[in-house]
């Protein structure tokens, strides 16, 4: 059985200006597939998963790597059952698996492909987020070769993705669901785990947001990265993004932003409430990169509406010390984010079909799209639409950019700096990508419809020749730039000339 939840239009359809899809008839069971959750056919359980993402590896080697980075605690150290004061089966232990999503036969090297790391699964009780991660590989993988903008994601980026990073704790939260297990199984202390979300070797231990008793839900462990589970991700993260971009002390140059050409998206989804959150969380303050992330963090709330739980926004819950997004924020210098995904830590599934899923894979897709240069692209224009018409020897491209809607839209904001320049240009780029441009290739400047270039938002037209190209499939790519000179996100489609199409009429 097909589990990809989303034909590739749909996804397509929403990343070209809706942000929701009709997903009424997308509902899917698991049960006669892979293994599923008690009560929860909409969620793979922890074996099923694993099951059934080393199935996708076999059948798309080409798309998708495999590779235990680490173990969990109780695989690493094989603790006496007597440590434990609870009645529950230990686990047996697990790998954790990370995924790498790209072509790998693309002309770009690794070292060339911009790098998005995505984790779920660090507290055990959230069921959603490591099924929308997966969704979220799938439609990636199913996707290539069908829609243009993830052929070039996948072409152009490498997508990392981490389904759980604590297995241990999600055995227990899958056998014993009343038990809400939500740390990973050390027993020192209290016997009931480290909150892997403030172990973190950046502003670890910081009592005003992690705990220092062993028994409360936030515990921070008793050293920062001081869990296997803590260690294999840091590492993982360390391998992926580059070390030039980092500070000599993180901590003490706090103020110092990393400036515009950092690379690397990081996400880390949990659940639950409806909110998307970035730097700084260990406090309620702005980080100094924070009209960049604010921008994307923006961008992101256009897909699915979440409040923006960021230092020094209104929506600002509490402080979190130790914790996966200001580490790789402060320690790596990535563009990092998370979600709070639906409304329940066992989220039912009629809501995660309907709604979790739709307005959440959509945004993935795009903060994949700007891996290589987040900060730069997040504050450029979007290309919202792109329609396109095949006749009388050529191909009418019309598309509509704009700098302010996606970044604008969120509610109770006034509007962003980055949202409120005039759109110069918008370019059309044919089978080439903009970043593989050279002198030579085919590149037309667009013709704003109203005559002037004097708004946020323009709707433009160009008619591309296609004389003297081969019949079959080729790619539109259209980027706009605004007037501080910023080049938006690159949205593409693909388009069909048919033979002898010099002799193809049609009107305007």
């Amino acid at each position: 059985m097909n589990y990809h939840l989303f034909k590739t239009a749909l996804i397509a359809a929403v990343l070209n200006g809706s942000s929701t899809v009709d997903a009424s008839s997308s509902t899917r069971s698991l049960q006669n597939t892979y293994e599923t959750i008690n009560g929860r056919s909409c969620f793979r359980s922890l074996d099923g998963m694993i099951e059934s993402m080393t199935d996708l590896v076999a059948k798309y080697p080409d798309l998708i790597a495999m590779e235990s980075i680490g173990k969990s605690y109780i695989k690493k150290n094989n603790p006496s059952r007597s440590k434990y004061d609870m009645n529950y089966d230990l686990p047996p232990g697990y790998d954790i698996y990370a995924f790498n999503v790209t072509n790998a036969n693309s002309a770009r090297q690794s070292s060339e492909k911009g790098k998005m790391l995505i984790t779920s699964g660090v507290h055990a009780r959230e069921w959603a987020p490591p099924e929308l991660n997966a969704r979220f590989i799938e439609t990636l993988v199913e996707g290539y070769n069908t829609d243009a903008d993830i052929t070039w994601i996948m072409d152009h980026n490498e997508v990392h993705a981490i389904l759980y990073v604590n297995p241990d704790g999600r055995f227990i939260s899958e056998k014993y669901p009343n038990s809400y297990w939500r740390k990973n199984l050390n027993p020192e202390g209290c016997g009931n785990g480290v909150d892997l979300n403030r172990n973190l070797d950046f502003k670890w231990g910081d009592q005003n947001g992690a705990s220092s008793d062993p028994c409360a839900n936030d515990y921070h462990g008793t050293s920062a990265n001081s869990e296997p589970e803590t260690q294999a991700v840091v590492e993982y993260a360390k391998k992926l993004f580059p070390e030039d971009q980092r500070k000599d002390d993180p901590e003490g140059e706090m103020k110092t932003a990393f400036g515009e050409d950092i690379t690397g998206v990081y996400i880390d989804i949990h659940a639950s409430g409806g909110y998307v959150y970035y730097p700084w969380g260990h406090r309620d303050a702005k980080s100094p990169d924070n009209e960049a992330l604010e921008a994307l963090g923006r961008k992101i709330s256009y897909f699915n509406s979440y409040k923006l739980w960021a230092g020094g926004q209104p929506d600002f819950m509490y402080e979190a010390a130790g914790d996966y997004s200001d580490y790789m924020y402060g320690a790596l210098g990535v563009a990092s984010f998370g979600y709070e995904i639906g409304d329940d830590f066992q989220q039912d599934c009629a809501r995660f079909e309907d709604e979790v899923v739709p307005i959440n894979l959509p945004s993935l897709i795009y903060a994949a799209k700007i891996a290589t240069k987040p900060y730069k692209d997040a504050k450029g224009p979007d290309v919202m639409e792109i329609n396109t018409r095949v006749f009388g020897g050529r191909v009418r491209v019309r598309a509509k950019a704009s700098d302010s809607k996606m970044v604008n839209s969120i509610t109770g904001f006034s509007n962003h700096p980055t949202g409120n320049q005039i759109i110069t240009n918008v370019y059309i780029y044919l089978d080439v990508h903009p970043d593989d441009y050279q002198v030579g290739d085919k590149k037309y400047n667009m013709e704003v419809l109203d005559d002037n270039w004097d708004t946020s938002e323009e709707t433009v037209r160009y008619d591309v020749p296609t004389r003297g190209l081969s019949s079959g499939r080729h790619t539109i790519y259209v980027q706009a730039i605004d007037s501080r000179g910023y080049k938006g996100p690159v949205s593409s489609k693909f388009i069909d000339i048919p033979a002898q199409n010099s002799n193809l009429r049609g009107s305007p």
